[in-house]
């Protein structure tokens, strides 16, 4: 009878120690657990290496803290009376088109298969992902052209001569966006604003949308230069310009 009179004193004493020790165990096991998130680290990295970017590239640039607000921002710094077409590829839900829509009464055409993505992007971003089941409830000013981009783009240029004001880029991989530039490269002059979505802070994003870019000013021998970034995602906007030597003459 003691014993047991004992034993639940103790129990009953001891119990807020050994809970105590439960949660700090648990607290030691929960830190392992994400210093193993390898997702965590390789983000972790590149935001890092974008960081880097900016500092070297985008010093005096200033940033933004929302897609949509970039977006406003980008669309105000075009020369839309000069250069008429604006494209959107990669519509999606329609979120962003309709906000670009809201802030021009110009036509907006916007390209997507909304079959999702043709390949595999990155992990968690398989082929087919992004695949809507409906087409998007779009502005009035807004024209959806659905097919994939290498399809589609071709008709498109021979309807229309205009040169580009305004470009956004919303299609994740590096093979839609060199699409992209290699089939309207010759539409996209100096005062062009171009926005991308993913241009960096990702795991890898010096493979996507980002490298089709720099091999096509490569390939053209136009420069540009930065308007404003999201420094909490993945945005960038630039305008492009013609090259320092061709300035100079």
């Amino acid at each position: 009878m003691l014993k047991r009179i004992l034993k639940r004193a103790f129990l009953i004493l001891s119990s807020p120690i050994r809970y105590s020790i439960r949660y700090e165990l648990r607290g030691i096991s929960d830190a392992n657990s994400q210093d193993q998130d390898i997702g965590k680290i390789l983000q972790r990295r590149a935001t890092e290496s974008a960081a880097d970017y900016v500092a070297k590239h985008m010093r005096d640039v200033d940033s933004v803290s929302s897609k949509l607000e970039l977006l406003t921002k980008a669309i105000k710094s075009a020369d839309l009376e000069k250069h008429n077409l604006i494209c959107e590829f990669g519509v999606y839900t329609g979120n962003t088109i309709n906000h670009i829509a809201s802030l021009t009464n110009r036509t907006i055409y916007g390209f997507d298969s909304f079959e999702g993505l043709p390949e595999r992007w990155r992990d968690g971003f398989g082929k087919g992902h992004f695949e809507v089941a409906a087409l998007p409830k779009v502005r009035p000013n807004v024209v959806l052209i659905q097919g994939w981009f290498d399809r589609t783009l071709p008709a498109f240029i021979k309807d229309h001569d205009e040169s580009i004001g305004f470009l956004h880029v919303d299609c994740d991989l590096y093979s839609s966006t060199r699409t992209i530039f290699e089939l309207l490269g010759g539409r996209i002059h100096p005062g062009c604003v171009i926005v991308f979505d993913e241009y960096f802070n990702y795991p890898g994003w010096e493979e996507c949308e980002y490298m089709a870019f720099k091999e096509f000013l490569r390939r053209t021998g136009l420069e540009c230069e930065y308007i404003c970034y999201n420094r909490l995602s993945e945005q960038v906007a630039v305008k492009i310009m013609s090259s320092l030597s061709m300035r100079s003459t």
